[in-house]
Parts: structure tokens; C-alpha cells; sequence
């Protein structure tokens, strides 16, 4: 529901703040408070007690909430008030109901890179002294305001935004090395050892205040509007698109053989460890696979301290199978990462043994690993990192919201590796494995329900627009079949429709389209010699009016995900389209 401050709206929902702005100026992307437990997770809690009083230009929320998870409890208080001046006040009181292990426990505030990147900022620290600051333009590997007891910023011309924190010591980081398209302002700082233990009966009390300041801007109530597509001037050559091989190697059924070899995928990803006593018979597994789908194997191939004793047989095997490798990632299975020891002594010789394949570093988990570890990029063909979009908070709407923060990744890698081709591998609804577990713990169940959906064909799609307008070289979607694949037994996925139908088009370029709300509607624009195709998806559960860009007249219009054939006549040019919920469309032009 949205509520009131004066001229500062806010969407609230199970007890955050969401989207607070004034108009269709967005000041703040959230407010929340998070307990994250000794591997970094966010643990889920339930709203027992809800009373909300929304004025016409003033509210209040009183909630109280609490944790019973693994050996968890915890309850806490939050009352959140608006006033008609446009001042908003989160204030949590919160006391430990059992003693665990904690990374953090505190309000966390989201501020929206879109607007705010390159941007500068005023930051009062805690010893009462000031600093002058700016958000980062590119995705900044470490924190970017240290010791931050309140920070005020420009808004736009007039618009000014205040923060003041109590009871606790906040700090600002770059949510952009996890796809999250904000920066976090959060205690407690990292500088202080974690995980540490909470005691039985340990209160919390925290509050951030929000101060807008209008400054003569004259605001306007916003009513919902049609979504306006744009073109862009920049082209970017269309990425490789790849899948990867389900970690069981399971040879694919004739139906999955037929599909996947002829819709124009470029490479299948395979994951080999050293460690392992079968790793040979998986090598000779996706080789097979290789073959019957008619792709060339991109090869992860992690490893440990033996690799100094396996390197001859690993070459002999790879020599034999040329054939079916287009490329080789090395990375240390304990880090994820390729470390610059294992640059400077074997990525040489790789590229001596087998001269005809690409060689890559990089990390298998987030792209802050390869921005905090940064090394020489000089001998490999490519980078590589990779992706999903949950690492911390699993809902749609945040999923869609971060989409953007895909862009800046590739854009920051290009620059932290002077230009090196960029592929993104794999990209993966839920997260893989936890990369900064404490406790070494795994992920249960990798795979999430939305994989087989509509939405997670819109999602692809939004998130395919930011990759590739950015530059990336190389993309690897999900699984080949299964629970995290494009396709299962004989149904395929809505984004094995999608990629499919893409594919099957074969685009030369992607050109940059700007949509006026991104929330609401992605846009794709591919071109090839002679044609266009326009792809939108409807990322709401509501209808969105679409007006289509200006001066081009669509020949033909088609729904992708939930079926092949038109939807409607040829439009005019000054006509609207209409998207139902999570739908995708594809509108061509000659």
C-alpha cells in the first residue's frame, strides 16, 4: 500500500519501506531491518502483531515481528512514522530470545544506483567530523562510506535527502557485486570480527530518520501511465549464448537431443574437479553430450594442491578431445576463484599444450570475488564470474529491480581487465553454493520453483537486455534440462521458448532501448541484416500499455512465451501495445 508523508510517498509491504520519492523522484530504494545469521543468510520472520493509520498526509506503522529459525529466536518492535513535512522515522527495538551466532542484526537502507552512481555525497562520521564523497560510477570492491552517522545527498536540482542513524555504526557498500542494483547502508561494520554471539535476553535499538527537503521543487502526483520505449544510438555485437550440463551428466533423451542441437545455442559448460575420483569419466560424459547436441564444451575445471601431479594426465585428456573444447576456465575449487600463482605457472603451458583453445580465469561465484582479487589480466582470453539474482532477498519484485546492476557488472569488468572479453557463467535463478559461509555449509536445494514459469522467462529476458547491451561476450543460461534447466522430459520451459525463439532468429546486434519504467516493462532490440525484432516483457501482474518507439512501423507481432502465433494486426505507430502479466512479445519489423 502507499503512503503519505506530505509531498513523500512511500510503498509499504511486510514491514518495509519501499520506493520512497517525491513525485516520480525516487530518494530512498528501501528501508528494512535484516537479521543475517553466521553464513550470511537472511533469515525469514513472520509479522504477528500490524497496525497501520495512513493519513492524508501523514502515517504511522506499529508491527511487531520475531524469528524462530534453527535455533533462533528473536522479536522485535518497529514503529514508522510519516509526517506532513515530509520527515519519515524507522525505529526498530529488538531483543534476542535465544543465544546464536550473528553477522549482522540492523536496519539496512537501499539507494538506487541508477540515479545516485557518480554522484556526490556529504557524509557526517561518528567522531563529528564531515567528509565530502561520491557514490561510485563503476561497482567499488570494498566499502565506499566508512563510519557514517548521517550523509545527505542532491537529489536533483532542488531536491535535498538527509539520513541520521542511531544506535549503532553504519557503513556503505556496493550492492552491485551481488546484481543488486543499490548501494546498502547497514551496521555493523565489517572491520569488526564476525560471526559473533548473541546472548539470551540482548537488546537492539536502532532508528535512521529520512529529512527531504524540497528546495522550491514543485511536485506532482503521479497516475499510472503507458511505458514509453526508446531507441538508443549504441550497438553491441549479440553475446554467445550457452547452457550448462547438470552436475549428474546425465545423457540428454532424443526429444532434448533434438531440441538443444538445433536452436543455435553456442557452447555447453561442463564442471570438472581434480579432487574428485571420477573427474576423467565426466570429461568423457560431456564429451559425449558434446557430441550428440552438436555443441563444443566450455571447460571449468577446478582444482587443488594436485594439480601439479595431475597436470600431464589432464593435458593428455584434453589433448585427446580437442574436438569438443572450445575453452578452458581454471579456478582453485576451495575459493572459486583462479588465483594469480596459478596464472603465472599454468596458464602458460596451457596455452602451449593446447594452442587452438581459449583460456580464461576468473570466479565461479559472485562478481565481487573478481573484484576484490583482482590480478594481471594479460595471458587469458577471456573472464569470467557468475550470477543470480538472490543473493539477498528472494522476492519477484526485487529480482526485477536489480536487473540493471547486470549492465554495471560487465561495464566495470571491462575496465578492471583493460578490455578482456566478459563471460558470464552461469547464470542461475537461486544461488549455487554460499560462497562467504562461515561454517563451509552448502546450499540444500539450489533450484528454484520459479524456474518452469513465465516470469523466469520475462526475468531472462530483462536480464539478457542489460548483459548484452553492456558488451558481454559470452552468457551461460541455466541447466540443459532438469529443475534448473530450460526444459523437463518433453515440456519445454517458457525460457526455453524464449531462447529458443531468439536463437532461431539469429541476431547479429543488440541495440540500447531505454524504457521509462524498468520495473514495469524490459525491452530487447535485435537487429540483422534486413530486420528488427523488438522483444518486452511484462515483469507486473498487472496489464502495461507499451508504446512502441517512435518512427519504425511493426510488420507483425507475436506473443513468445505463451504462444507462437500473432496477437493483432500490424499496429500504427502511434498505437499502444498491450502486455498481460509476465507476457513476452516480440514485434518485427522490416
Amino acid at each position: 500500500m502507499q503512503l503519505h508523508a506530505g509531498p513523500v510517498t512511500a510503498d509499504y509491504a511486510d514491514g518495509f519501506l519501499r520506493y520512497i520519492r517525491v513525485g516520480d523522484r525516487e530518494i530512498v530504494r528501501m528501508i528494512y531491518f535484516a537479521i543475517r545469521d553466521q553464513n550470511w543468510k537472511t533469515l525469514p520472520f513472520t509479522i504477528k502483531k500490524e497496525k497501520i493509520h495512513d493519513g492524508t498526509d501523514h502515517f504511522t506503522v506499529k508491527l511487531t515481528s520475531y524469528i524462530d529459525f534453527q535455533g533462533v529466536k528473536f522479536t522485535w518492535k518497529v514503529q514508522i512514522t510519516g509526517l506532513a513535512d515530509g520527515t519519515i522515522h524507522f525505529v526498530i527495538k529488538g531483543e534476542a530470545r535465544s543465544q546464536f551466532l550473528k553477522n549482522r542484526i540492523g536496519l539496512c537502507i537501499l539507494h538506487p544506483t541508477d540515479s545516485l552512481a557518480g554522484r556526490p555525497c556529504s557524509i557526517e562520521h561518528s567522531g563529528g567530523y564531515f567528509s565530502h564523497e561520491f557514490f561510485p560510477e563503476y561497482v567499488s570492491p570494498h566499502q565506499t562510506f566508512l563510519n557514517v552517522s548521517a550523509m545527505q545527498w542532491l537529489v536533483n536540482g532542488s531536491i535535498t535527502a538527509r539520513l541520521d542513524f542511531e544506535g549503532e555504526v553504519f557503513e556503505t557498500e556496493d550492492q552491485r557485486n551481488w546484481s543488486d542494483a543499490s548501494f546498502k547502508t547497514y551496521c555493523t561494520p565489517l572491520t569488526i570480527p564476525f560471526p559473533v554471539e548473541v546472548v539470551k535476553g540482548e537488546g537492539f535499538n536502532q532508528s535512521v530518520r529520512l529529512t527531504v527537503s524540497l528546495g522550491g521543487f514543485v511536485y506532482q502526483s503521479v497516475a499510472k501511465k503507458a511505458v514509453r520505449i526508446s531507441l538508443l544510438g549504441e550497438r553491441q555485437n549479440f553475446p554467445a549464448i550457452g547452457l550448462q550440463i547438470p552436475s549428474d551428466f546425465a545423457i540428454p533423451e532424443p526429444y532434448h537431443t533434438k531440441f538443444l542441437s538445433k536452436t543455435g545455442f553456442s557452447h555447453l559448460r561442463a564442471d570438472l574437479f581434480l579432487s574428485t575420483n571420477n573427474w576423467e569419466e565426466k570429461l568423457d560424459c560431456a564429451c559425449i553430450i558434446s557430441s550428440r547436441l552438436k555443441l563444443p564444451l566450455e571447460l571449468v575445471i577446478f582444482v587443488n594442491d594436485e594439480l601439479e601431479g595431475k597436470w600431464n594426465l589432464l593435458i593428455d585428456n584434453l589433448k585427446n578431445k580437442t574436438a569438443n573444447i572450445q575453452s578452458v576456465a581454471l579456478m582453485e575449487e576451495k575459493r572459486r576463484v583462479t588465483s594469480a600463482a596459478l596464472i603465472e605457472k599454468y596458464l602458460p603451458l596451457l596455452h602451449c599444450d593446447l594452442p587452438d583453445i581459449r583460456v580464461g580465469v576468473g570466479t565461479d561465484a559472485n562478481f565481487a570475488e573478481l573484484n576484490r582479487h583482482a590480478f594481471v589480466f594479460e595471458n587469458q582470453d577471456f573472464v569470467c564470474y557468475s550470477l543470480n539474482p538472490q543473493v539477498h532477498l528472494p522476492d519477484n519484485l526485487t529480482m526485477v529491480e536489480n536487473m540493471p546492476a547486470q549492465f554495471d557488472q560487465v561495464r566495470s569488468a571491462q575496465r578492471l581487465t583493460s578490455g578482456k572479453p566478459v563471460h558470464i557463467s552461469p547464470i542461475t535463478l537461486k544461488p549455487r553454493f554460499n560462497a562467504v559461509a562461515t561454517t563451509g555449509c552448502k546450499e540444500n536445494n539450489a533450484y528454484d520453483d520459479r524456474q518452469d514459469t513465465e516470469f523466469a522467462a520475462a526475468w531472462t529476458l530483462g536480464s539478457l537486455k542489460y548483459l548484452s547491451e553492456a558488451g558481454a561476450a559470452a552468457i551461460t543460461y541455466f541447466e540443459t534440462t532438469g529443475p534448473g534447466g530450460i526444459m523437463k522430459k518433453t515440456t519445454i520451459y517458457p525460457v526455453g521458448i524464449l531462447l529458443g525463439f531468439i536463437l532461431k532468429w539469429q541476431p547479429h546486434e543488440v541495440q540500447v532501448t531505454q524504457c521509462d519504467l524498468p520495473l514495469m516493462v524490459s525491452s530487447l532490440m535485435l537487429h540483422k541484416p534486413g530486420a528488427s525484432c523488438l522483444l518486452l516483457a511484462n515483469h507486473s501482474v498487472e496489464e502495461q500499455n507499451v508504446i512502441l518507439p517512435e518512427n519504425l512501423v511493426p510488420v507483425q507481432i507475436a506473443s513468445i512465451v505463451t504462444s507462437f502465433g500473432d496477437i493483432g494486426k500490424p499496429l500504427d505507430v502511434d498505437q499502444e501495445l498491450i502486455l498481460t502479466s509476465n507476457q513476452v512479445v516480440a514485434v518485427m519489423y522490416s
